[in-house]
């Protein structure tokens, strides 16, 4: 499996003619993916690129992930036109895996199959948004004319990093009302993984009973950035909402596999993934590997515990300067040792030391 893609698009400007539209098809992997491998890339792309217009294909409710503002403050790209393209994938085949799709029995689908549902769907939204002309190249695949940005469909991966990706914060200006919030695993997909809801409500309860106010969280995009961006610290296995607290700066308390399982084609831990290698904002994160049916008792003392040691405080989100600086501190040691571990097989740096980083400092 690859472990990344190289850029793909840069500069689209055609000699001697305008340039084209980009056209950001809807993703259809999973949440987590979208949020770490795919809207900063697409950030990314529409800055580095010469592009007529931005047509950003999202489904319902996922326009704020997409949001140009900050990065268009940041890298120069004030003056694009950027127009949101309502799209529906309800119908995307199998379920979302990764970047892609896999069927019941966890076999991954067709690529050529996947470029074709997102095209069509692309398609289908541009001529209900009267984008005619960009509907017709589309279909006929002139990408002089309409250049459709996807993923490959293969699990590839991009660094959160701003040589491949740019990131913005989805915090919002709130006063703290919750000390915890509650992510649940609710997946359709390995649904063995997922705690049922009486486990959840015994643990709010134990946390309430020692004068925490908890919440759980909301279904919707914008009520979850709403409820992050005023909670103290957010808690569960591991799962997409938890990548979406680190995007908005909301310290988080995650649980899940162990270093047994590397993973991906990148060979990194879930521990690696949260607290370092997918936290491009260097948001506080404590991760234990635990597996996905930890005692209640240790989930309890491990919440109570991140919540002394990297939660905000009580008093408008302010961050408790010496813990904060510190975690900050080795988080960035850890993120510049961490670009050792995607070196080439034929890296200057011995491959000792890079499997020394890997395996005992990042």
């Amino acid at each position: 499996m690859p472990n990344r893609f190289e850029p793909t698009l840069g500069d689209r400007s055609i000699p001697g003619g305008s340039a084209p539209v980009l056209v950001v098809a809807p993703y259809i992997g999973e949440f987590g993916w979208e949020l770490m491998n795919w809207q900063g890339r697409v950030r990314w792309e529409v800055s580095r690129g010469t592009w007529q217009r931005v047509l950003i294909c999202v489904s319902r409710g996922r326009q704020a992930l997409y949001e140009m503002s900050e990065a268009s403050h940041d890298h120069g790209t004030a003056a694009l036109n950027v127009r949101f393209v309502p799209v529906e994938t309800a119908d995307a085949p199998g379920e979302a895996s990764e970047d892609h799709r896999i069927s019941a029995d966890g076999r991954p689908l067709d690529g050529n199959r996947l470029t074709d549902y997102v095209r069509s769907r692309c398609v289908a939204a541009c001529e209900t948004a009267a984008e005619q002309e960009i509907a017709d190249a589309l279909r006929k695949g002139e990408s002089s004319r309409a250049h459709l940005l996807m993923p490959g469909f293969q699990g590839a991966l991009w660094p959160a990093t701003v040589r491949h990706q740019r990131f913005v914060s989805y915090r919002r200006p709130r006063a703290v009302t919750l000390d915890v919030l509650l992510v649940p695993r609710t997946r359709s997909t390995a649904v063995e993984r997922n705690l049922p809801a009486a486990w959840w409500e015994d643990l709010a309860g134990r946390l309430r009973g020692r004068g925490l106010r908890v919440g759980s969280y909301a279904s919707t995009l914008d009520e979850a950035i709403e409820q992050l961006s005023a909670s103290r610290l957010a808690a569960g296995a591991s799962t997409g909402g938890l990548h979406l607290a680190s995007l908005c700066a909301c310290p988080h308390f995650v649980w899940g596999t162990g270093d047994e399982r590397r993973w991906t084609g990148l060979r990194m831990t879930n521990q690696q993934r949260y607290e370092t290698l997918w936290n491009p904002l260097g948001t506080p994160c404590r991760y234990e590997p635990w597996g996905w049916a930890p005692a209640i008792d240790a989930v309890e003392r491990g919440i109570v515990r991140a919540l002394e040691q990297i939660g905000l405080s009580r008093d408008a989100g302010a961050r408790r300067d010496a813990t904060y600086s510190r975690w900050r501190a080795a988080w960035r040691v850890r993120r510049g040792l961490s670009r050792l571990m995607d070196m080439p097989a034929d890296s200057v740096v011995p491959w000792r030391l890079r499997e020394f980083v890997r395996n005992n400092v990042v």
